[in-house]
């Protein structure tokens, strides 16, 4: 019996679209694998002598060209697999199905073979070999980075020639831009952030650092200052005897120094130089204040946390005072003030820890009366606008007046909630509960009586 004469010429071509396919997997791994790898470990291995690492670094700055290699490659496989199939595989289907009294047995064969290799090549071209890329990107691009980049050299004309022929028709409808690279967003950041998250690169501690990192040159120094009331200053006019109990009692480290009014801030002095004079007199009530007054740095409520940030670092401040528009001192803000906004809160172990926002039941909560509107509105998904920062504030401009001190039980509302005043001091609310009020699709969703 004689043997089949087209067996022996399937099983080739069979192979040779295996190789292609393989050829399309290696490339399209290569271009995943060098993406993905960790940038700043490969410039690591680059600075140590590795030669591979360096390549990858290279490949990775001139990315035009190393995309234009990768794609140049898959697209010359893509045609090769393509065209042998269509020319060898779907001949022979065509033939096998036309013995078969068959009509039209080359198209069909042509949409089968078609069909198929387009499987295989999304399988086991694409897909496959950029998900093993992804799980072993380092060793991936290591493996790969010598072809693609003697690749890269002999197809240098020819990158050449197509990055030329773009550029000429984008200039020719006037949409040719010196950078096309796209810039990453802040957005696109925070989103891989969160994906790291879910996937255990990152922990929460560090995840909600890096986003505060992100706020804060959003936030104005108004937002985290210690407001003027709450301050602890001292007056030139006023003897050492009559506030170095306060001073001593309220432990901080550094204390603002003005001359009648508090408006008129003069400097800020060091308590721990306030104690070495102390020493040195033999006596608290020896000390001559003003000789240890040091400059104070000033600047705007509106400014932002970063600006002022760098300012003190250059201005090397601890504290700054802050003015409104008119020159009048609003408060003052410390670098552990702007520090904590990134890393949380630092309280020392004589500071009572009080909690801005402490639930009481499903929808009712207590909260300090200096609690940003932003963070309420974050925390509890509300939609609170105001001009003012605080809640505190948000609620006198409900009311309309200012409370008296001591003044409590006042009640007002919005379209989100109730609000009780509990606690008012130096005519600010320090302390209220806020009951939500059920939303509309809440309602909506509610089951609706039946009669």
């Amino acid at each position: 019996m004689d043997a089949d004469p087209g067996a022996g010429s399937l099983g080739f071509q069979l192979a040779v679209l295996v190789i292609l396919t393989l050829i399309n997997a290696f490339f399209a791994g290569s271009e995943m694998a060098v993406v993905s790898v960790n940038k700043i470990k490969i410039r690591k291995l680059a600075e140590e002598g590795n030669r591979k690492a360096k390549l990858i670094d290279s490949l990775s700055g001139d990315s035009t060209k190393f995309l234009s290699t990768i794609q140049v490659a898959i697209t010359l496989a893509g045609f090769a697999s393509s065209a042998f199939a269509a020319n060898s595989i779907s001949q022979v289907l065509g033939a096998k199905l036309a013995e078969y009294g068959i009509p039209y047995s080359l198209s069909i064969s042509n949409v089968v073979v078609t069909i198929i290799l387009a499987y295989f090549n999304l399988v086991f071209g694409e897909l496959v070999p950029k998900r093993v890329a992804i799980l072993y990107s380092e060793q991936f691009s290591m493996m790969c980075v010598g072809p693609i980049w003697f690749l890269s050299k002999i197809l240098s004309p020819f990158i050449w020639l197509l990055s030329a022929s773009t550029n000429g028709f984008l200039k020719l409808f006037h949409l040719y831009h010196e950078n096309l690279e796209a810039d990453v967003s802040e957005e696109e950041i925070k989103s891989m952030i969160e994906t790291g998250t879910e996937t255990g690169v990152f922990n929460d501690i560090e995840k909600d650092m890096i986003t505060s990192i992100f706020s804060f040159d959003d936030k104005k120094v108004r937002e985290v200052m210690t407001t003027r009331q709450d301050m602890v200053a001292v007056d030139l006019q006023t003897p050492v005897n009559e506030y170095i109990d306060g001073l001593l009692t309220s432990r901080h480290s550094r204390i603002p120094v003005y001359d009648d009014n508090i408006d008129n801030i003069i400097g800020i002095i060091s308590m721990k130089d306030f104690a070495i004079r102390a020493k040195e007199e033999g006596s608290f009530y020896n000390v001559n204040v003003r000789s240890l007054i040091k400059p104070a740095y000033f600047v705007y409520e509106n400014m932002k946390t970063d600006a002022v940030f760098q300012g003190m670092q250059e201005n090397k401040s601890k504290v700054a005072i802050v003015v409104d528009e008119y020159g009048g001192v609003c408060g003052m803000v410390t670098m552990e003030d702007l520090v904590e906004e990134i890393v949380g809160d630092i309280y020392e172990d004589y500071e009572e820890v009080e909690v801005p926002i402490r639930k009481l039941s499903s929808d009712c909560y207590e909260i300090m009366g200096w609690t940003l509107i932003n963070d309420i509105n974050e925390e509890l998904h509300t939609k609170i606008e105001s001009e003012y920062d605080t809640i505190s504030g948000y609620v006198i401009e409900l009311l309309d007046y200012i409370p008296s001190d001591g003044e409590c039980s006042i009640k007002i509302s919005d379209e989100e909630a109730d609000y009780l005043v509990e606690e008012v001091k130096d005519r600010v609310i320090t302390r209220l509960k806020m009951t939500l009020k059920p939303k509309a699709e809440d309602l909506e969703e509610a089951p609706q009586p039946t009669f």
